[in-house]
């Protein structure tokens, strides 16, 4: 198994009209969940507004890390139906670079 990072790519289709519940509940319980995972790096979430798509990314510092992660979404599904959530695609991929802004004095 490869120690490079890992991530969890996924595009969601959401109900629009319960836009505002689901980033309520993306917000509230989703992001606290994510963020104590074992192995979890950063994680974004983004709205296309013009297709009002949802896309995800999420990384980890092992490639076993993001497959639980991946495993725990798939099992999920049902639940996130029953929100208004509908996954499209949800990959495991490999991170092959990073890069950010440099931190301002």
């Amino acid at each position: 198994m490869s120690t490079a990072m890992h991530a969890i790519v996924g595009i969601w289709s959401m109900a629009e009209l319960q836009r505002g519940d689901l980033e309520r509940g993306l917000i509230e319980h989703v992001l606290p969940g994510v963020k104590d995972r074992p192995g979890f790096v950063s994680g974004f979430w983004m709205r296309d507004p013009e297709t009002g798509k949802g896309h995800s990314t999420v990384v980890f510092d092992t490639e076993q890390a993001a497959r639980e992660f991946k495993t725990a979404i798939d099992a999920n599904r049902q639940a996130q139906a029953r929100m208004g959530i509908v996954n499209d695609t949800l990959v495991l991929v490999e991170v092959t670079a990073t890069t950010q802004r440099d931190a301002r004095p």
